[in-house]
């Protein structure tokens, strides 16, 4: 049962992205799929103490997020790739750095 709540609001939250995209202009969808749904995340950990460490890793891999999604808006901009496998190799990317910075700058630190 501790799991359906967060379950159910990240399946909401792409579910959302989806219905305003058919509906809206796809340029909207962001409004709702980029909700901070790791900010919503560290609601359901039971401490303070969990949360701050929470934020510690948030905080790079939000970064690297940032850092993804730009090179993947500047790819669509500058060159003819399609954008499914760059969204792809930059979400691989994404994980791999998040993985690396957070062990790095948060876990090797405390």
């Amino acid at each position: 049962m501790e799991y359906i709540s967060p379950f159910l609001i990240g399946g909401s939250v792409i579910a959302g992205s989806k219905y305003v995209s058919t509906f809206a202009s796809p340029a909207l969808a962001p409004l709702i799929g980029g909700m901070p749904t790791g900010i919503i995340a560290a609601l359901f950990l039971t401490t303070d103490k969990d949360r701050k460490k929470y934020y510690d890793g948030y905080v790079y891999s939000s970064f690297t997020l940032f850092l993804s999604v730009l090179f993947i808006h500047l790819m669509s901009i500058y060159t003819k790739f399609d954008i499914i496998p760059v969204s792809m190799f930059s979400l691989i990317l994404w994980a791999a750095l998040s993985y690396m910075v957070v062990k790095v700058q948060v876990l090797t630190k405390k």
